[in-house]
């Protein structure tokens, strides 16, 4: 048992983490990266007695520009509701961060262009298998590449042309010290109440889909009771952009697309914001709708015409 005094900010972040029973692994996770990641080895090995906001300022001084905002967000609440936690238990004194923020920005998303697309597209449909099929899935429905690994095949209903999310595969640390695997996969429900939806599937993936399927309980990916590891699938994904001459970037690039994709079709914002699992029309708009010059042209366009006299 360490004694009082002697208890570190990292001592306070585990125990902090330890009592939040009330929110789901998959945020869980995510602060556990970012504690390891930015405090652990910065601030966290202070002594809880003499922590100053000092010490934060200046962690956050030297974090400036480097991280992303939703990654700024999370960290301020982890710092702030820790140390709310080790004042209400008398672990340090009260210490007062305000307004505390870091700089905002300017995230680059990365969107395939309607020529990418195209050559993806063909690539994946030549010599078909179920993981070009998936990826296939992901471009025509915004699926994260947890929530389609975790796709069965009772999750497809073939005959209302529909997929239901009610799972996502994600990777958490091995709770077993003793092992030499760091991480381990679980199945996991999904990352919000709203991201449990059912979507369309274009009929052209239906009838893909048809030819690879197995028995209701196996996986998509895995043609198996066995978990898929996300991290096969954006391999994969990887080896198909290069054949493709496509330059490098995330799986997550799919989602972004589809968005970008929909939005150009005319499709309406909030019919958008069900399919991809966002509690709000706003978080779509912020994070994954993104006009291309294309888009900005015609609608410069259809402005000189409608004022046309």
């Amino acid at each position: 048992m360490i004694k009082r005094e002697n208890l570190t900010y990292n001592d306070i972040l585990k125990n902090w983490l330890d009592n939040k029973n009330n929110i789901k692994i998959q945020s869980k996770v995510n602060y556990e990266n970012i504690i390891d990641l930015y405090l652990r080895n910065t601030i966290g090995y202070i002594r809880i007695r003499n922590l100053v906001k000092e010490d934060i300022f200046e962690l956050f001084t030297n974090l400036k520009d480097k991280i992303a905002n939703s990654t700024q967000k999370k960290l301020i609440y982890i710092i702030k509701t820790s140390l709310s936690y080790a004042f209400n238990n008398g672990y340090c004194k009260f210490i007062d961060l305000g307004n505390i923020k870091l700089k905002k920005i300017n995230q680059v998303i990365v969107v395939l262009s309607k020529e990418e697309q195209a050559i993806l597209e063909q690539t994946l449909k030549d010599k078909l298998n179920i993981r070009k099929v998936c990826i296939l899935l992901c471009l025509y429905t915004g699926l994260r590449v947890g929530e389609v690994c975790g796709l069965k095949w009772e999750d497809i209903d073939f005959s209302s042309k529909s997929l239901i999310i009610k799972r996502t595969i994600i990777r958490v640390k091995n709770p077993n010290k003793d092992s030499n695997t760091k991480t381990i996969l679980i199945e996991s429900t999904p990352k919000s109440e709203t991201s449990k939806r059912i979507i369309p599937v274009p009929e052209f993936i239906i009838e893909l889909l048809k030819e690879f399927k197995q028995d209701n309980n196996y996986f998509l990916l895995s043609n198996s009771k066995k978990l898929y590891d996300t991290r096969y699938l954006e391999s994969f994904y990887e080896r198909i952009l290069k054949k493709c001459n496509i330059k490098k970037n995330k799986f997550h690039t799919l989602r972004h697309t589809f968005a970008t994709r929909s939005i150009e079709s005319k499709m309406d914002i909030k019919t958008l914001s069900e399919i991809l699992g966002h509690s709000s029309v706003e978080i779509t708009l912020k994070l994954y709708v993104h006009p291309t010059y294309e888009m900005k042209r015609v609608s410069i366009e259809n402005l000189v015409e409608f004022m046309a006299i």
